[in-house]
């Protein structure tokens, strides 16, 4: 199989430098496939699997958010400084410090789906498809329905003790603004569990729903070739 090549560089952001990765060559000819993140806490290597759409042809772009693995770490601002607004305008600048805000999908796993819903409800002209990954659509939700998985493994309570400035967060009464062709994917053992995962399918018009029926909240990794299958098909049926 032909090795892809990638590349790496950082993007001015005010005073901050965003690092990213381009996996494949950013031309006209294919539209990039824009990732983020989950966390917050995790990095890009954690969704770097999706690297692997780009043997299907579309330039896959990973990047670590402010405060996040290689891009400026900001240790002197207060928590009312990290909002999703914040991260909204981090991701703007990087499409266009890379030339491609006039076409680009994006794909969000877990909270960085949360960004991507963010982003997508605003109707950015440049922005062809979204791709929703192991993703709530409400903070009150999620907490409730992760409970119990939190309760009966050692992970602790960080993850249903949500106290950051997205702890009431919901986007359940805007899904509907969404005018891009959208996917959804979780899998049958996720946290991000059918309830969880609602009201995307209830309220983005025309969403389509891949259950990945072997994984949790890891399709990437867990069923790999399925889930990377998945997407490229998706991206082929509407870019």
């Amino acid at each position: 199989m032909e090795l892809i090549k990638s590349r790496e560089g950082f993007a001015p952001f005010g005073p901050y430098q965003t690092w990213y990765q381009v996996t494949g060559d950013l031309d006209e000819s294919r539209t990039p496939l824009v990732i983020l993140h989950g966390g917050p806490g995790c990095i890009y290597d954690y969704v770097d699997a999706y690297k692997d759409v780009a043997a299907g042809g579309y330039p896959v772009i990973h990047y670590d958010r402010l405060g996040h693995g290689r891009s400026t770490h900001v240790t002197d601002m207060p928590s009312s400084f990290w909002t999703m607004g914040l991260f909204l305008e981090e991701l703007d600048n990087l499409l266009e410090h890379l030339g491609i805000r006039d076409r680009y999908a994006l794909l969000g796993q877990s909270w960085g789906g949360m960004l991507a819903s963010e982003h997508a409800v605003c109707r950015p002209a440049g922005l062809r498809c979204l791709v929703i990954a192991n993703s709530p659509a409400d903070m009150c939700t999620w907490v409730k329905e992760i409970d119990p998985f939190v309760h009966h493994t050692p992970v602790g309570m960080n993850e249903s003790h949500i106290i950051n400035n997205t702890r009431d967060w919901t986007i359940v009464d805007r899904l509907h603004l969404i005018n891009v062709p959208s996917l959804l994917i979780s899998g049958r053992h996720d946290k991000a569990t059918p309830l969880t995962v609602k009201p995307f399918l209830e309220q983005i018009p025309g969403i389509r729903w891949a259950l990945f029926e072997n994984s949790s909240h890891m399709p990437y990794v867990e069923e790999r070739v399925a889930c990377m299958g998945t997407v490229v098909t998706f991206l082929d049926a509407n870019l």
